[in-house]
Formats: C-alpha cells, structure tokens, sequence
C-alpha cells in the first residue's frame, strides 16, 4: 500500500522534491497547500501532471503518513494541533532522505552523509525513528554493497543488545535475537567502543562467538557513541565475498554511525517528553473520571473503558482488594454487560493477577514482537493494596515501553482515588450506621414488653448490618435451654430449618466463648463445616444482664445494598454490632425488670414512679456496664424542701397534688432509657445513663425547667411558695458506687423558688 503524504506550502525546494516522490512507488502526494494559492500556482509554473494545489486545510484531515513543513508558513504543529499530533511533521531534507534518494551508490557518500548530518542539526526531529533507522540501515547496505545488516541498541540494565531494525532477518524474530556485551563481534564492538572489519569466517574462540554462522563471509561492525556513551552497534555483513569491504567502507560505516548515534539520542530525548506528555494526559483523564459524584463501580467501569481505549481497544478489569479475606474482588471491566450479580474473586496469589497482588508488583507479559500483551497492575496506596487493574491490550499497540509506563501511572492515579473513595464510604457507612443504632436503642430500651424487644433486636439488627438473617436466644427459666425467641429474615421453611440447625451450634460456641465473634467463613469452622450449607458468614454475641449470660444474638450472610449475592462481614461489622449489642442488652434488662417489677411492686402508688430499691437496682446495672470509663452514666435529684410548711400552711390535698405536679414536670424532659424514682416523702432521684457532654448544664436545665413550670402554677404557691433543691453526682469523678453517689446527688446545688 502506498503511503499518503501531504505537502505544506509550496516553494522551490518541495517543488524540486516532488518529482523524486512521484518516482518512488511506496509513496502519493495527496496534495500541496498553500494560503497564498495564485502565488503558488505562478512559483509552480509547470506543476507535475495531476498534482492538487489548493488552499483548502481540509486536505490535512484525510489520513495521512507524513506532512511535509516547507517552512514559509506558520510552523504546521502549531496552525494544525491536532492534525500533527495524529501524523509525523518532515522537513522537505528528511523527506528528500526518506524517500527521494532511491538506491544509493559509492559515489554518493558525502551527499547522503551531508543531508543525515542537517536533519540531525535540524531543530525538530518529529520524523518517526524506526523509518528513519530503516532508511539509514538501506543506505548502509545500498552504499557499502553489504547484503544484510541489522542497527542493535544496548539495554544498558541487562547488558545485552537488542535489534532495532534488520534487513535479512524476519521481524517476529528481532525480539528474540539478545547478544551480551564480550559475546560475538557486535558484542566485542559494544564492549570495547571500537569498529571491526572482519574479512572471512570469524574466529569462534576469539570472539565468543556461540552461534556460529555460515552465512557470513565478512562484516563490518561500528559502535554507535554519542558524547562518550556507547548506544549501540551497526552490523554490515556480505555472504558472498571476503573481500566485500574494505578501509573507505569502514570510514563511511562510522561516520554513518555517529550519525546514527545522535539521530537516536534526539530521538531518545523526544520520545521521552512525548512520553511524558502522554502520562501526564493519562493522570489527568484518570482523575476527571474518578472525581465525579457517581458511585465507585461506575467510576470504575468508567476507568476501565478508558484503559482499555488506550490499550489499543484491549480489555480492562478492575478488583477491589478484600484485606479480611486476602482476596481480589471483582467490580468493574470494559465489557459490556458483563458480570451482572456475579460474585467473582481471585486469592491473593492464584494466577497471574494473585501473584501481582500477593508481591505488590507489576507483572506484564510481552507478545512475541516484543509489544505488551497483558499487565495485572497492584493499586498501591501508601504502600496498602487497596486493588488491582488486569489489561489485555488490543491492536494496534505501539513498541517500547510507553503504554507500559502510562498504564503504571493510570494505575498509581486510581489508586489514590480509589483509596480515598473507600475511607470516605467507610466513614459514611460506620456514620449512617452508629446513628442508626442510637436510633434503633432508644426505641428498644423504651420497649417495656420483653417480646417486642427480641423483635425490635433481630429486625434492627438485621436492617443496620445488612444481614440477610437475624437469631436471638433467650434463656427459659424453667428448663435452662436457650430457646428461639425471635427470628427475622427472607428464609422459606427449609432454609429456616437449616438456618436454625446451624444457629444451635453457632450459639454453643458462642456461649463456651462468652464475647462476640466474626465467622469470616462458617465452612471454614471445624465444628461448623458440616451444618454451614448455603450460608457463609456471621456475627454472633452473648446477651448478659447482671454478668449472667441469658442468650445470644446472631446474624447471618451480608447482603450489601448494590449486590445480589451474599458475601462476608468484616472487622468494622463487628464493632457496629458489640455497640448495638449493648442496646440490646440494656432493653432486655429493662423489659424484664420492668415485668419482675410489676409482680413485686416496686414502684410509688402516688406518683406511679419506680421506688428506690428498683433505682438501686438499676444504677449497680449501670455501673457493671460502665465500668470505669468516664461520662457514662450520672445521678440528680431534686427536693421539695418545705413540703411540710406546704402542709402546715395549706393542706394535705394541695401537697399530694405539689409531689404530683413535681413528678410530671421532671418526666417530661426526660429521656425514655432515664430512670426517675421517688426515692422519699419529698425527694426524686435520676438515673441518667450517658447523659452527654455536660451532665452540669443538663442537670441546670433540667431544674430551671421544673420550677419555671411549679413556679407559674399560682395555686400550688399560695400560700408558700415553692422551694426546690437539686443536686447531681458524676461518675466516677464525684462516686464510683451506688451509695457514694446517691449521698453526693442529694447535696443541693441549685435551688429554685
């Protein structure tokens, strides 16, 4: 196929250089341009046959091969971006090189010499260098007679050369052909910096050479040095003649050579600031699709879209890494439609994409042209897994390392912001979720029926952690069995049955343990294995009150919001859950006491308050549960300190109805999990369980707002009025037993008249 090639502007030197274009058949002019159209056509007098002249630009938004930059308009880069970035830009002296020179001769040494010498002095060297190596490689042979050759540049990491281009070799082989440095003629050139001309067969043992071959009778081998530095060598052979070359061959071969060396420094040099303008176009498109508001698996599915449109129309996969299970997760890739509701992991270490997980290292594999073929990239940030990328590249995918390099920097880039996604929906999730657990425990410790609790406890519970199913046990007195009381979940009758088979060893063992426990894996459990069935994870806890164990609570299989399939619960589930556990346990010790109260009658028939022994009761409950951790739990009171003066003076109805107005302006503000009492003829005490921040100023606000309420009932203060005493204890600042702060409670240190 022939290559399409457009000229910019028009002048003497590229209307010379059309009719040696025209002559070559590997190339079509498809037209020339030029602003100035009549002045053109007049410098054109006598244009090629069938040559297009026009002013028209959209000539460069054809595809082409090369535009040839004449120099007498705006630099095309920067008139035509995007055009430029889509082809390579040749001055009309690399094109005359390329493509205009035909099949060189001896006699033109200097000539050809002279214009490799201007294109490397010219100020842009955009010409692609794999052409232009070609080129010069022909050249070589075209100049010298040689009937083979091959340009090899030396990896300096692994010591060794590789080919570059060859004539005489097929190209699926040049990534396989690697000579040490010492071995062979090439390597002893690269080695020593010094030409060779070898005339005849080369000696075996003098060069080390491993490979012997038959097919050479001479060569000439220069190094290609720029400023001292060893890049390379150019390699001439003749399989016919052992005289083939002789000194002026040889002089011409290095001085080609320098060339050669400069020419891939410049390119070097370019190709590194392409490189990375490329990366940095890379990070920045990762992090714009990242950024956006979307949830994390449709930015991700984004990101893979766009790694694989990068990777020459490949296939991008992306995992979230599991730390509690060491395991990949499947969340997004480029495919559509794939995946819907499939819970796919790979073990860290299991295939290629474990094995680059397990060492947190980039694994790639190359094609047999050397090219990229798959890349499994780890997610590091700040030295943590936090996923991994798989890529399998497409076509066509460019040689060298510099997919290889953006696709390392895209990795990097989204691992950041994957990162940030995760703490940020953790945070999220623990939030949403411990306000729903307070929300959850208020109503379950204001629940005074023992029934409705266990439903509130498994249904909540559920709900907040996302279980697909929720067990609670209680203790029955009678027979001492931890029996069913509750059960919440989507189970038909068989999967109950199974469900509760399995709860009844999950809650022994839980006993036997006496804390909560995570089951990352049931299956994985001994004594659990053969009753796991379709069920994989769960959460199970003792029930305590008063230090004794009454039952257990359990959860099974998280069912998360965006998934149809059951998966794991983790380290942070088990902390929401031991917090909401202790709701739990707080209702069940309040709806039992509450139903063994009603049969003792522990409470003041006047105000129907509970008396001081069930306060008594409950604040040593309070305190085994707060141990010695501050601010969680504190008592008030408050006294009527002339009820007697209110009886003297009025009446006994008015001060029966005095405690009664007492007792319902302290309840109402009240919350329903704090405990009020009548604990005397005048006296009130409260049990305020983590009553917050500044117990003081709830205590203070508390009193104004009891006796702003007695103070304006005018009938209840004629003819005395009013007085009220309120005092408080902390604990354990101001107490750490039951009677050290009841005694410091019932010190006044606000009074209300």
């Amino acid at each position: 196929m022939r290559r399409p090639v457009a000229i910019y502007g028009v002048s003497d030197e590229t209307l010379a250089l059309i009719p040696l274009l025209e002559d070559n058949p590997e190339i079509e002019i498809r037209g020339a341009y030029d602003a100035e159209l009549v002045q053109a056509r007049e410098r054109a007098a006598h244009p090629a046959p069938g040559l297009r002249l026009t002013d028209d630009p959209t000539l460069f938004a054809e595809r082409l091969h090369a535009v040839i930059d004449a120099g007498t308009l705006s630099p095309f880069s920067e008139a035509y971006p995007e055009a430029a970035a889509a082809t390579q830009v040749l001055s009309p002296l690399t094109a005359r090189l390329l493509w205009g020179y035909g099949v060189s001769s001896g006699d033109r040494k200097a000539e050809l010499l002279q214009a490799l010498h201007e294109i490397v002095e010219s100020v842009n060297l955009t010409v692609e260098p794999q052409e232009l190596f070609g080129r010069m490689l022909e050249i070589a042979m075209s100049v010298t007679g040689a009937d083979g050759g091959s340009l090899m540049l030396l990896d300096h990491e692994a010591s060794e050369l590789r080919v570059r281009v060859a004539l005489g070799v097929e190209p699926e082989l040049w990534p396989k052909i690697r000579v040490p440095l010492g071995e062979g003629i090439a390597g002893r050139v690269a080695a020593d910096a010094r030409p060779l001309k070898v005339r005849g067969a080369a000696d075996r043992d003098q060069f080390q050479i491993v490979r012997e071959r038959f097919d050479v009778e001479s060569a000439l081998c220069v190094p290609l040095i720029h400023e001292g530095k060893v890049l390379g060598v150019l390699n001439l052979h003749c399989a016919t003649r052992a005289d083939a070359f002789d000194d002026d061959d040889l002089e011409f071969a290095e001085q080609l050579g320098r060339l050669d060396a400069e020419i891939i420094t410049r390119a070097q040099e370019h190709e590194t600031l392409r490189r990375e303008a490329s990366r940095y176009a890379a990070v920045r498109e990762v992090r714009e699709v990242l950024a956006t508001a979307e949830p994390l698996d449709v930015r991700l599915r984004a990101l893979c879209q766009q790694v694989a449109r990068r990777a020459g129309g490949g296939i991008a996969t992306a995992y979230l890494y599991d730390r509690e299970d060491d395991s990949l997760r499947w969340v997004a890739t480029s495919l559509d439609g794939a995946g819907l509701g499939a819970d796919w992991r790979v073990d860290s270490g299991e295939g290629i994409d474990g094995r680059a997980a397990r060492t947190r290292q980039p694994v790639t594999l190359n094609g047999a042209d050397g090219r990229l073929a798959y890349a499994a990239l780890p997610l590091l940030a700040g030295g943590q897994l936090v996923g991994l990328l798989a890529i399998q590249t497409g076509e066509p995918v460019p040689s060298g390392r510099a997919l290889e390099e953006a696709l390392l920097e895209m990795a990097a880039a989204a691992a950041e912001a994957v990162a940030q996604a995760e703490r940020e929906a953790r945070m999220s999730a623990r939030s949403t979720k411990m306000t729903a657990i307070n929300e959850a425990g208020i109503r379950l410790v204001s629940t005074r029926e023992t029934a409705e609790v266990t439903r509130l406890a498994t249904s909540s519970g559920a709900l907040i952690l996302e279980a697909d199913h929720a067990v609670l046990r209680l203790q029955d007195p009678e027979t001492r069995r931890y029996v069913i009381r509750s059960y919440y979940g989507s189970g038909d009758r068989r999967t109950q049955e199974e469900l509760f088979q399995l709860d009844k060893l999950v809650a022994v063992d839980t006993l036997r343990g006496r804390q909560a426990r995570l089951l990352r894996k049931i299956e994985a459990e001994p004594n659990l294995a053969e009753a796991a069935g379709r069920f994989q994870s769960a959460l199970s806890a003792p029930l305590r009150r008063e230090s004794r164990v009454i039952g257990t609570l359990s959860l099974y299989d998280k069912v998360a919001p965006d998934q149809f399939y059951a998966g794991p619960f983790h380290d942070d589930d088990l902390q929401v859950f031991t917090r909401y556990v202790s709701y739990v346990e707080r209702a069940l010790e309040n709806a039992l006491f509450y139903a063994s109260s009603s049969q003792h009658r522990n409470f003041d028939e006047e105000t129907g308050l509970p008396n001081g022994e069930y306060l008594a009761v409950r604040i040593d409950q309070e305190l085994v549960r707060a141990g010695d951790q501050e601010g969680r739990l504190s008592v008030a009171s408050c006294r009527i300190e002339n009820l007697d003066e209110v009886r003297r003076e009025g009446d006994v109805v008015r001060a029966d109805r005095l405690v009664q107005q007492v007792a319902l302006a302290l309840r109402e503000p009240l919350r329903d999990f704090d405990v009020l009492a009548r604990t005397g003829e005048a006296e009130f005490s409260m049990l305020l369980p983590d009553p917050g921040p500044s117990p003081e100023e709830r205590v203070t606000e508390l009193a104004r707002a009891v006796a702003d309420r007695i103070a304006n009932d005018d009938r209840l203060n004629e003819p005395v009025r009013v007085v009220l005493a309120f005092g408080y204890a902390l604990h354990p600042s101001e107490g750490s037993d039951r009677q050290a702060l009841l005694k410091r409670a019932q010190q006044a240190r606000i009074r209300m008249v």
